[in-house]
């Protein structure tokens, strides 16, 4: 019986290092979360590993969603954790284009929404600086559909003075204001009817409906997206709001095109511009002397429809014409491979180096869905959730988030499920992940087993008593005899 007690304990708390914290309800055990962070001050990715720092960050009812938590059966993890500065909860939006996961020193590729994804946890405001960076060159006054009349800017126009879309730059409850830019040209942008900072919706509302026309030129995109992300930030009434007023900037550059800077321009003629375009971002928003929460985030609009199916951001900087180009790496841009959309390859990439995110519409009502995305709700923690062989979650390992397109920051945890027991199983949701039972139902697992341990510890002294009364009754009749 001492034995069996001591297998049970051993099998669901274990033995080894003393710093390794029990998952209430599960045979799961963690070690105290590493976490390595950029700047003058330092970004941490800060893992929960604990039922006490969990229930002092997220809503009661979210805890088990905060705990680490490991199901051997469908090779499923999950790992809670908030962004922080100077250990102070830092909110901003995040997806999986932001994330790398590792297991056991192994990326976790990411071929479809089960194999990693990242679920954002309680919506909330933060104070923002929202750079408009609207592309107004002359293809700006093409009118697309047949019989409507309406230009690109005329839909562009439309979906800026939605009630929705100005409702989210101008939010009642934090503080932002707007910086309305327009380029063309060299790709210097200009603040619209003269005015750096819109801090309130009529003044906006006018500004677009007044001042925001098409002009002339070609498409200077690149040049206006990396003057945006340094020199702007440089200007002194939007380095007040900055860094004075903890207004965060959040870039975001609409163009309806591809960059465009000569009549001669071919597609691969872009490839070294993007590049160097993408290094400085990079180095803008990567700095080790940088403020992080002054750095930009830049999001990308195309107004249009893809020109690349299928495009997929490459893992560094470098660009080639093979992979921005497609087949067309030698096609004229203007009036040649523009005809095929936007660009949408150089859009995603720009957001991925930007922190942001990448949207392409034809209508305004799309057009408004992705400022609405841009000027966005942040979040306050997010569950981080990956699959990998079944196997290898037999044994210790290390599960490590780095951020990838964001800022530099990683956090790491050693999690030690049980060798002896693989309870309590989760409980699919219909989007295929599993999710952690509740105490209920995990008492209901275990209690049965626990009473077949108790009965089988008792077993052999039931068995030898039945024997000795037995064999006691036989003597006795032989006895009497």
């Amino acid at each position: 019986m001492r034995f069996l007690s001591f297998l049970l304990a051993f099998a669901l708390v274990g033995c080894g290092q003393s710093d390794l914290a029990p998952v209430p309800g599960t045979t799961v055990r963690v070690a105290p979360p590493t976490a390595s962070g950029q700047g003058k001050q330092a970004l941490e990715l800060h893992i929960f590993t604990t039922e006490e720092e969990c229930y002092a960050t997220v809503k009661e009812e979210d805890v088990a969603n905060c705990l680490p938590f490991v199901d051997r059966a469908s090779g499923q993890v999950r790992v809670a954790f908030q962004m922080r500065v100077d250990g102070e909860e830092w909110k901003i939006p995040l997806s999986e284009d932001n994330m790398e996961i590792f297991h056991k020193n192994q990326r976790v590729l990411r071929e479809g929404r089960n194999d990693f994804q990242i679920v954002p946890h309680e919506p909330a405001r933060a104070d923002q600086l929202f750079i408009l960076l609207i592309d107004s060159s002359g293809s700006m006054s093409i009118v697309d559909e047949e019989g409507s009349g309406r230009t690109r800017m005329d839909k562009l126009r439309a979906a800026l003075l939605r009630n929705d879309v100005v409702d989210a730059f101008f939010p009642t409850d934090v503080k932002t204001a707007v910086v309305p830019l327009i380029f063309k040209g060299s790709g210097v942008p200009e603040p619209l009817g003269g005015k750096w900072i819109v801090d309130n919706k009529k003044d906006f509302r006018q500004l677009i409906k007044n001042e925001l026309k098409v002009g002339a030129g070609f498409t200077y995109f690149y040049n206006a997206v990396d003057w945006a992300s340094s020199t702007l930030l440089t200007n002194p009434e939007i380095k007040r709001a900055v860094e004075v007023g903890k207004q965060a900037p959040t870039i975001i550059a609409l163009t309806d095109g591809f960059n465009n800077e000569l009549p001669t321009d071919v597609c691969s003629d872009n490839a070294p511009r993007l590049e160097k375009m993408l290094k400085r971002l990079d180095g803008v928003r990567r700095g080790e002397a940088s403020d992080v929460r002054n750095v930009p985030t830049v999001y990308t609009v195309g107004l249009g429809r893809s020109a690349w199916r299928g495009f997929e951001v490459p893992d560094d900087l470098s660009v080639s014409p093979r992979v921005m180009c497609k087949g067309f790496a030698g096609e004229i841009i203007n009036g040649g491979v523009e005809t095929r959309g936007v660009d949408n390859g150089a859009l995603s990439w720009i957001a991925k180096v930007g922190g942001g995110s990448s949207f392409i519409s034809r209508t305004t009502e799309g057009l408004a869905d992705a400022f609405k995305a841009a000027a966005a709700v942040r979040f306050r923690w997010f569950e981080a959730r990956y699959k990998v062989d079944p196997f290898y979650l037999r044994r210790s390992f290390e599960t490590k988030l780095r951020l990838s397109s964001l800022l530099r920051s990683e956090g790491a945890v050693w999690i030690h499920p049980s060798g002896w027991f693989d309870a309590p199983p989760g409980v699919p949701d219909a989007d295929g992940w599993v999710h952690a039972t509740t105490f209920r139902e995990t008492t209901t697992v275990l209690l049965p087993v626990l009473g077949l341990l108790v009965a089988l510890g008792y077993l052999p002294a039931a068995w030898f008593n039945v024997r000795r009364a037995l064999f006691s009754r036989v003597a006795r009749r032989k006895k009497g005899r």
